[in-house]
């Protein structure tokens, strides 16, 4: 990945792609139909990917609340 070039199409289709896959992990545990209790790596998989979000949720924000200079 470190040899793509980063643009603002391949950044909106990667943000489009988290999005999406949030909501769906969202939906099938809203569902029922996985148990955390059974899928025990699923949800240490989960609980590490919800702890690199909340990390990086302030780092964007200042981002995204910058003034242009």
């Amino acid at each position: 990945m470190s040899d793509e070039t980063w643009n603002a199409k391949k950044i909106r289709q990667e943000i489009y792609d988290a999005r999406t896959k949030l909501f769906v992990v969202a939906k099938v545990l809203e569902s029922g139909g996985v148990s955390l209790k059974d899928q025990q790596e699923w949800a240490l998989v989960v609980r590490t990917l919800l702890k690199d979000v909340l990390t990086y949720v302030d780092k964007i924000q200042g981002f995204l609340d910058e003034k242009p200079s």
